[in-house]
């Protein structure tokens, strides 16, 4: 890549992340920073799925959790201490689409790692219900933790950085900077690798025998608010 694309790449990624601290609800702007700042990151990961069978087989079949491949209608009729129950139960009761999460790249070229990208958006929110908590700014801050736990990508650095000091320094979240912050580092840290895992395959498993699967501890609640 010449240096007219990187500083062009720069530029973009530090526009992003002043509308970002302007209004942290901007999720585009974070996929932004994502595709421009993660290729290399994605690259690894590439590899190290392609190592293994089940990452052989996402990349095979590169299922894709949106609408036009997962049945919500048939989530909802789950139990809401099932992996698809509670999944589902996190979009509705948080208005959320999956479908939003499955939009295309923008930045990225390289086809498999352009799925690469929408799959880990799209389990964003599984992740969400593993680690038992909500979206608000100071508790998707918490799910980067986590995830820089998981997969170390710049771009959950970087929110960790700059959305710790918004959402938990700035609203005094004293008691969530102090015990939720490292705790879901730590549950990203020690749980399995999970961007290779085809949740679709457990939709109707206990979440709690899904969380034991993986070692996902989630988060203690009394600390969240």
């Amino acid at each position: 890549m010449g240096e007219p694309s990187l500083l062009k790449d720069a530029y973009r990624v530090g526009q992003a992340v002043v509308r970002v601290l302007g209004d942290s609800t901007k999720t585009h702007e974070i996929h932004r920073v994502e595709e421009i700042t993660g290729r290399p990151a994605y690259r690894r990961l590439l590899e190290a799925l392609s190592a293994t069978p089940d990452g052989r087989r996402l990349l095979d079949e590169r299922p894709e959790l949106s609408s036009d491949h997962v049945d919500y209608d048939m989530l909802r009729k789950l139990p809401a201490d099932t992996l698809g129950g509670a999944y589902v139960r996190h979009l509705d009761g948080n208005k959320l689409s999956a479908d939003y999460q499955a939009a295309a790249t923008r930045h990225v070229d390289d086809p498999d790692m352009a799925y690469l990208m929408r799959r880990f958006r799209q389990t964003h929110d599984v992740w969400h219900a593993l680690l038992g908590i909500g979206i608000t700014g100071h508790e998707e801050v918490l799910t980067h933790w986590f995830s820089y736990g998981q997969l170390r990508l710049p771009v959950s650095a970087m929110i960790m950085v700059l959305g710790t000091m918004k959402h938990l320094v700035l609203e005094k979240r004293w008691g969530t900077l102090r015990h939720s912050a490292l705790e879901a580092y730590r549950s990203g840290r020690d749980a399995e690798p999970l961007l290779g895992v085809i949740w679709e395959d457990q939709w109707d498993e206990q979440l709690d025998v899904v969380r034991d699967r993986y070692n996902v501890r989630p988060l203690e609640q009394r600390w969240l608010s």
